[in-house]
């Protein structure tokens, strides 16, 4: 059984948010977005405190952090240092332990030269390269975007959490579910599945649109 990364707890002083940042940012966040989407109702309009005990927290971390949050109508209230009881207050960090990011997410890569398997779960920082299939039942989660050179049959979540210029683009596009930012699109039951045009996904008019892959096409936001 995975151990949960995202954990909630009720507190004296209201509720806790715990982390297990031994995965990479984006991944962390599609899964406190499932935790919230599992529990909507109980969780709009709460403010929640994030525990961060010794761990060091990016100030970019915090910020996307928040923008999930607030999708589901959370309040990310401040941090709290760790403490060794729950039968007290727990002390609030006035000034949050923020550090500057080490790195523009958006310059990182990810690139792996093999198959993602059903049941994996392939996350990175910024862009994701794969070389080879991305099969049923397998996820790729990225902070920017997603190329994948064979075919994408899993799900694909580029773009996390609000990057809505982030594209996902595959030699041959047959994905179980596709997500950039906060939109979701499934492919028709009447799309080809044999298709051999590469395509791409992106956003156009607030709605994932999908395209042909064109050679030498520049990826830039579209205004």
């Amino acid at each position: 059984m995975v151990k949960p990364r995202v954990k909630f707890s009720g507190t004296d002083s209201g509720l806790l948010m715990r982390l297990e940042w031994d995965a990479p940012l984006p991944q962390l966040l599609v899964e406190l977005e499932e935790h919230l989407q599992q529990s909507r109702s109980f969780f709009e309009g709460a403010h929640v405190l994030l525990e961060v005990g010794r761990q060091p927290v990016l100030k970019h971390d915090m910020e996307q952090l928040a923008v999930v949050l607030a999708r589901y109508g959370v309040t990310l209230q401040g941090v709290i240092a760790g403490a060794d009881s729950r039968d007290r207050p727990l002390p609030i960090v006035a000034s949050a332990p923020v550090l500057p990011p080490v790195a523009d997410p958006q310059v990182t890569l990810r690139l792996e030269r093999r198959t993602i398997r059903s049941g994996e779960k392939l996350a990175g920082e910024g862009h994701v390269v794969i070389i080879g299939d991305v099969n049923p039942g397998a996820e790729v989660i990225a902070g920017y975007n997603i190329f994948v050179w064979g075919s994408l049959k899993g799900s694909a979540y580029a773009g996390v959490p609000d990057h809505v210029d982030a594209v996902i683009a595959a030699l041959h596009l047959a994905p179980i579910q596709l997500r950039i930012a906060g939109y979701i699109a499934r492919p028709p039951e009447s799309r080809s599945t044999t298709a051999s045009t590469p395509e791409l996904a992106r956003i156009d008019q607030q709605a994932i649109v999908v395209e042909t892959w064109e050679r030498g096409r520049m990826f830039l936001k579209r205004g």
